[in-house]
């Protein structure tokens, strides 16, 4: 045993296995008389998973004024996550305004009447709130917060100020500001990110010119730049009405008080004009494309995209677990075979990003140094061909399904973020019209099956039509330069528009904080086995998961002097390899289990952490640990 080991012995091991076996979130009160009311059950039809799918119970009505509201108890924790979902993202955009919905997303964060400024996050960062973000993407946009749930009305205050008043406050000052925010994020996430000017360009092959998801959600300078008051403002009027939005709370409140608050906040709004639906058309590929693109780096990359069933349609599913079998991970064919076998790719990874007017399937290989661009290719169009004609196999199915089964369970156990259940709930309600779907998409999964993955791959990653492009080292060539004009100075007189919703005296000061609500953590048990090893375990209703943490109680701060980082090292060596497992074999038996493995070290620690779908999974993690190879059997056979 090495020096690290013996210290981490000397200090003593913690195991924490937290044990989440039953969804227990409360039955949702009655609807209100006058609101259409859904209550989740589960879809007609679903094939049972072979994973336990929690129910997620929730009520769905909407206001007069259109806004779709869902509200989902869970009493657990004393937190409440508020997520808001707008149905506009660069698929609404028209030609010439690339990137418009992203720049409205960061308006969003720059004051409306009654909160001014940057002090939306001020209040929240006061209450203690977190998750305090807004994202945009293709289809959609959306804003969400976690606070603590006596601070619901603080969120509801906040969000519905800036649906309701953001006009009142738009100026070109705040406009130019954020133009020139949104542009360096851009030189940032694109221009001077490894291979992001390459990815952008695959979108454009792609895609044509007019296509809204041809510059992808960051648009281009210009068309961020040439952006005027006016259209920012009717933008708003058009997509930021309550009838085009929907209002996700999950957590710790009482249905009724939530509802009045709601109505408060909300109700009075406006509704706006129908949003006229999208006319864009997404034209087939017929024969291959291939593009060569410079770019600051130092090994080439292949990256290749095909055009594939829109989300949620027949063939989605297949095509997230196809992604799964190729390039999820070290279980994966590529990865198997360019980077151990072949050693011709320090990485591989396949992705499919699923969308309203069309997906888009990637496969990308960054090259070993000296590898061809074109042999990189080659390899990967081999491993396609077999896979087209062989399909996946039973294991290979298997594997992919509880990869992806236990990452949408594992996201359930946060209320909100991304991924949460406030979330899921309103993405399943963006995409069909009901939150409704959580038994239905693992549904999705379990009704695969090896021929219909084969048949998806045969007919939609068809060889001759799709995109290739070779990311090379290079110059970048990013076009003429577009001038920032010189900033107005802020006139609020001049600037400020006609506001959209009457206002009213109450609206002008924060809601108070309500009585918070007691806090009951679980108490662990605690015993030690002969070995020495101490053992925490908690077991705890909610999902049919179980987390275990590994911890050694020695990091970075008992590395020898002339051994800097051997902490981190051999962290990062936990997965490489056991006496009796290789580092493919873990990996392959993490996929089959869909447990999800990771291991770190920190000043003081150094630990591994897995998330399982079943309890005893979580033996699996300890009986692959290095330093239990000589004690695993008797300390953990049982549950082996």
């Amino acid at each position: 045993m090495g020096l690290l080991g013996k210290k981490a012995l000397s200090f003593g091991l913690l195991a924490l296995l937290a044990c989440l076996n039953a969804w227990s979130a409360q039955k949702p009160a009655a609807s209100p008389a006058k609101a259409t009311a859904q209550t989740g059950t589960k879809p007609p039809g679903a094939k049972p998973a072979s994973l336990d799918v929690p129910q997620l119970k929730f009520e769905k009505y909407q206001l007069e004024n259109g806004l779709e509201v869902i509200l989902s108890e869970d009493h657990r924790l004393p937190m409440v996550a508020v997520n808001l979902w707008y149905h506009v993202g660069p698929a609404n955009e028209l030609p010439g305004r690339t990137g418009f919905a992203h720049l409205f997303e960061h308006m969003m964060f720059e004051g409306s009447r009654h909160v001014p400024g940057s002090s939306h996050f001020h209040y929240l960062e006061a209450a203690g709130a977190s998750d305090i973000n807004g994202t945009t993407d293709f289809d959609r946009t959306n804003y969400f917060e976690t606070l603590p749930s006596n601070q619901l009305e603080l969120a509801l205050w906040l969000e519905s100020d800036r649906m309701g008043y953001l006009p009142d406050k738009l100026d070109q000052a705040n406009l130019s500001n954020q133009q020139d925010v949104v542009r360096n994020e851009r030189r940032q996430s694109v221009e001077n990110a490894p291979y992001g000017v390459v990815e952008e360009g695959l979108f454009h092959q792609l895609f044509p010119k007019e296509h809204p998801y041809y510059g992808e959600v960051i648009g281009s300078h210009l068309d961020i730049q040439s952006a005027k008051l006016e259209d920012v403002r009717n933008f708003f009027k058009l997509y930021y009405a309550p009838n085009n939005a929907s209002l996700a709370i999950v957590g710790d409140f009482d249905p009724e008080k939530a509802r009045e608050l709601v109505n408060k906040y909300f109700g009075p709004l406006k509704r706006g004009e129908d949003v006229p639906k999208i006319k864009a058309h997404t034209p087939a590929i017929t024969s291959e494309r291939h593009a060569v693109i410079h770019d600051n780096v130092q090994l080439p990359r292949v990256y290749m995209g095909w055009l594939t069933s829109p989300i949620f349609k027949p063939g989605d599913a297949e095509a997230d677990l196809a992604a799964t079998i190729l390039g999820g991970g070290k279980s994966s064919r590529l990865y198997k075979k360019l980077v151990y076998e072949k050693q011709i790719a320090q990485d591989v990874a396949v992705n499919q990003q699923s969308l309203i007017l069309g997906s888009v399937f990637e496969v990308q290989a960054t090259a070993k140094s000296g590898v061809k661009p074109e042999d990189l290719e080659k390899a990967i169009n081999a491993e396609l061909d077999a896979f087209r004609k062989d399909g996946p196999t039973a294991a290979e199915l298997t594997r992919a399904r509880n990869v992806i089964e236990s990452r949408i369970i594992a996201g359930l156990e946060t209320l909100g973020g991304f991924g949460g259940v406030a979330d899921r709930l309103n993405s399943y309600n963006h995409y069909l019209g009901t939150p409704d779907f959580l038994t239905a998409d693992i549904g999705r999964y379990e009704n695969a099956t090896t021929e219909s993955i084969q048949a998806f791959v045969q007919g939609q990653l068809n060889g001759r039509q799709h995109a290739v492009i070779y990311g090379l080292p290079g110059q970048q060539d990013l076009g003429p330069e577009v001038a920032t004009p010189k900033a107005e100075p802020k006139d609020p007189s001049k600037n400020n528009g006609e506001a959209v919703n009457p206002d009213a005296e109450w609206r002008k000061d924060a809601p108070k904080a309500g009585p918070a609500s007691a806090l009951h953590l679980p108490v662990p048990e605690k015993f030690k086995l002969a070995n020495g090893l101490t053992v925490l375990y908690s077991e705890r209703p909610g999902l049919p998961l179980v987390a275990a943490n590994l911890v050694l109680l020695a990091g970075s701060g008992v590395n020898p002097v002339d051994r800097p980082g051997l902490a981190s090292m051999t962290a990062r060596m936990l997965q490489q390899g056991t006496t009796t497992r290789s580092a493919l074999q873990i990996a392959d038996r993490a996929a089959e289990l869909g447990a999800t493995l990771n291991s770190g070290a920190g000043t003081d620690t150094t630990g591994t952490h897995g998330i399982f779908p079943r309890r005893w999974n979580c033996f699996f993690m300890l009986r692959s640990i290095p330093i239990f190879r000589s004690r695993r059997s008797s300390a953990f056979a049982p549950n082996g």
